[in-house]
């Protein structure tokens, strides 16, 4: 089965369960206050998803939202990743690699398809960083005009994502 692809479900009809103890594992994550970021400019202020009935929520307004969301009830495109994939508590997935999505997702990609055996494509993805620098970051969180206090929206994000901040080794003030 080296180097092929098949779900789960297969796996199983197949009486092959074992397998799945010995399957390589890996996810892709991303620095959570990017994610969020990207989230709101491709989703939110686009209006392709409405939050909480509206479509025309502020960046403030979104984070603060968020705040205060229940995590498992958030939607798949800013739900921490350790919701989605388990990477926290007594019965956390450990995974054997970890992708960063700001290292460039062409590498990442690219990488990930090497380690389970796939021959390596040509990937779509361009080959940069899709995420801001540290300064644009700083900037996203820290100027809107309506906070409570200048580092409002990224302490939400910074309780919101723990896990996720944990996980993945992130800081606010540095890149990966």
């Amino acid at each position: 089965y080296e180097g092929e692809m098949r779900s789960v479900e297969e796996i199983f009809r197949r009486g092959a369960e074992q397998d799945l103890c010995n399957a390589t594992t890996f996810t892709f994550i991303r620095n959570p206050w990017d994610r969020v970021r990207s989230a709101y400019n491709g989703k939110i202020a686009t209006g392709r998803i409405s939050v909480n009935n509206r479509t025309n929520m502020s960046f403030t307004e979104f984070v603060r939202f968020l705040g205060t969301q229940d995590p498992k009830e958030m939607n798949y495109h800013w739900r921490p990743v350790s919701q989605t994939c388990i990477t926290t508590g007594w019965n956390r997935t450990f995974y054997d690699r970890v992708y960063k999505l700001e290292h460039g997702l062409n590498e990442q990609l690219g990488a990930a398809m090497q380690e389970i055996g796939w021959p390596l494509q040509e990937v779509e993805a361009a080959n940069q960083k899709t995420d801001p620098s540290v300064d644009e970051r700083r900037e996203n969180f820290t100027s809107p005009t309506d906070l409570e206090y200048p580092m409002e929206l990224a302490d939400i994000v910074r309780r919101v994502y723990a896990d996720d901040i944990r996980f993945g080794h992130y800081s606010f003030v540095s890149y990966a």
